[in-house]
């Protein structure tokens, strides 16, 4: 193998890379719009005790601790299965179609690695530490501009309601490229929609009471 053909198969393997960051950043945006749509209740369920009983429009949004969601659910890293199956699924198809397309083996590794770590990165770890008072991104010159906007940007995610009590802008979480292009970017913080939180409050009531009575089977189980 000459020094170009070296080349061009590293050059290959980046553009894979990149491409599969690109796959996974449409696939978080839309399977996060799918979570807020309520059109699988089961998943959107799940999500919106993030959004309306740990960190809701009315609650603070920076803790010292990130405040787990999937308290006594399954999970794997603090993410649930509303992100978990769904993801599942993808990469299946995803393997499966690189081995039906014959793909090198090479960049078969490289995008499911890629398809992996990227969306743990922006949709968990980068996540997470957004609902953070101090994180270490704050504190670096080269990253703290960028850090800083996509976390307002995320702190409009999570307190812009439409009048049907849907988070409706805002889905990306690092990159927003994706909610440019699909209409649901939002760069200014908006008067408090009252009526859409009420909407909310009423649709998922039930959250109320699960949350309720996982607290009284903690407080049997200190007893």
């Amino acid at each position: 193998m000459t020094a170009t053909d070296s080349i061009w198969q590293a050059g290959f393997l980046v553009l894979t890379a990149l491409l599969c960051c690109a796959f996974a950043e449409i696939f978080g945006y839309w399977l996060h719009r799918l979570l807020h749509s309520n059109k699988l209740p089961w998943l959107s369920r799940n999500h919106m005790v993030h959004h309306l009983q740990i960190y809701g429009p009315q609650q603070p949004l920076r803790a010292d601790g990130y405040k787990d969601a999937t308290g006594g659910r399954f999970s794997i890293g603090k993410v649930g299965l509303e992100w978990l199956a769904p993801s599942a699924v993808i990469l299946g198809l995803c393997w499966g179609a690189m081995a039906v397309a014959g793909v090198p083996r090479r960049c078969q590794i490289v995008a499911l690695v890629t398809l992996l770590l990227w969306p743990i990165f922006t949709f968990n770890y980068l996540h997470d530490r957004m609902h953070l008072s101090n994180f270490w991104m704050t504190r670096i010159p080269l990253l703290r501009s960028w850090f800083l906007q996509a976390r307002r940007l995320h702190d409009i995610h999570h307190r812009r309601l439409d009048d049907a009590g849907r988070m409706d802008s805002n889905f990306g979480i690092g990159f927003f490229l994706f909610d440019r292009l699909f209409g649901t970017m939002a760069i200014r913080h908006q008067p408090f929609n009252w009526k859409g939180y009420q909407v909310a409050r009423t649709t998922y009531a039930f959250l109320d009471l699960e949350v309720a009575a996982q607290r009284n089977r903690l407080d049997e189980r200190r007893l």
